[in-house]
């Protein structure tokens, strides 16, 4: 009877085992699938870009037979895109740095402090993710204020748009964080100023990577702001260099428009390397509470 009741608690353990093998494999398949749909587009456009024009027109799918490594040399000096990734740097690290600064030590207030309306503001900052840009209102203001063809002109505007979103992300992160630990640093003698630079910022580095990350791609890859507020190419961000090189003269040189938007890539890339851990960690915190 012993034997009996081994073997059929083997086969039904088999059996659980097998079907979770089953399902394990099948869910990689899904997620292999989706991931192929989505890389392969990126992989499609870089081998494009190393084709001749003759070799993109007869070859579309395949591997390059001479790779044509001059099209990033010729994209680079024709778009100009050294002037281009400049200007977007300096846009987008700015931005960056404006908007970790400002929303971290606005979710902060929100999150330590307790004072009247304290919901209702931030619930003003949640409902505004959610409001379009006004394009007309906000060109007459910076025609108003001189801020067409500058810098400021596509800082500032990219710093209100993303200020709710990473509130809402820096004051989920500090939310998780015991409130403990800020007491002990008040005891210790440390101001809330203190204890949001010494306490509170070091270890939010996942929603800094978090915020640093969407806001960075954001401005980096905005078209409709400099595309209003820029007429001189001493100022034009890399969007809107491709474009301009894209409709120059009329004709359309497919490989070095691809090498183009290759370059253009390479340091949101760089970037996402660096901090994918801290923005992964970022994303999840506060989705669990205790």
């Amino acid at each position: 009877m012993a034997a009996l009741l081994n073997i059929k608690h083997a086969k039904q353990f088999g059996g659980v085992r097998g079907r979770r093998i089953l399902a394990h494999t099948m869910s990689h398949l899904v997620l292999l699938f989706f991931t192929l749909i989505i890389v392969y587009p990126v992989i499609w456009f870089l081998l494009a870009a190393l084709k001749s024009p003759g070799e993109l027109s007869t070859n579309i799918w395949g591997i390059p037979s001479n790779p044509q490594f001059n099209n990033l040399v010729s994209a680079w000096n024709r778009a100009q895109l050294g002037v281009a990734l400049t200007n977007s740097l300096i846009v987008s690290l700015s931005v960056v740095v404006i908007v970790v600064l400002f929303s971290s030590l606005a979710a902060y207030a929100l999150t330590r402090f307790y004072f009247r309306f304290a919901t209702l503001i931030f619930l003003v900052f949640v409902f505004t993710m959610q409001a379009p840009n006004p394009i007309i209102p906000m060109y007459v203001m910076a025609v108003k204020f001189k801020l067409t063809n500058t810098y400021w002109g596509l800082i500032l505007p990219a710093v209100a748009g993303g200020l709710p979103l990473s509130i809402f992300i820096f004051r989920a992160f500090f939310q998780t964080i015991p409130v403990d630990i800020m007491d002990a640093a008040k005891v210790d003698g440390c101001t809330d100023l203190d204890t949001y630079l010494r306490v509170v910022m070091p270890i939010a580095g996942p929603a800094v990577a978090t915020v640093s990350i969407l806001q960075f791609v954001g401005a980096w890859n905005e078209y409709m702001l400099p595309l209003i507020m820029v007429r001189v190419p001493e100022y034009r961000t890399l969007p809107l260099a491709i474009q301009v090189f894209y409709n120059q003269w009329g004709q359309v040189e497919w490989p070095e428009v691809f090498a183009a938007l290759a370059i253009g890539t390479v340091p949101v890339v760089i970037l996402y390397i660096i901090m994918q851990q801290q923005f992964i960690r970022g994303l999840t915190s506060g989705a669990v509470k205790g």
